[in-house]
């Protein structure tokens, strides 16, 4: 029997991007979603997930990006982040 959950529900209160001009910027959302997901299926999902002891950051998470970009690179970019962040 799979110990990996068949779905995760990820609630991100904010996202912020000072300093990047992003093209397309209402994509970033949804661009951001597929990115994380892309991201839970090529590395699954870490072991302190299953196990429900995931909770938020007690800090917060940075990335550097280019000064322009498209909104997939800064959803790429943001997705790794968050990833890495919560024990990816």
């Amino acid at each position: 029997m799979s110990t990996q959950p068949h779905a995760v529900e990820l609630r991100i209160d904010e996202i912020v991007v000072h300093g990047v001009d992003i093209e397309r910027p209402h994509g970033l959302a949804e661009a951001f979603e597929t990115a994380f997901s892309r991201l839970l299926l090529d590395r699954g999902v870490p072991p302190g997930w299953v196990a429900g002891t995931v909770g938020a950051p007690d800090r917060p998470l940075f990335t550097v990006l280019p000064r322009s970009a498209a909104v997939e690179e800064v959803a790429d970019g943001l997705a790794r982040t968050v990833y890495e962040g919560l024990g990816g």
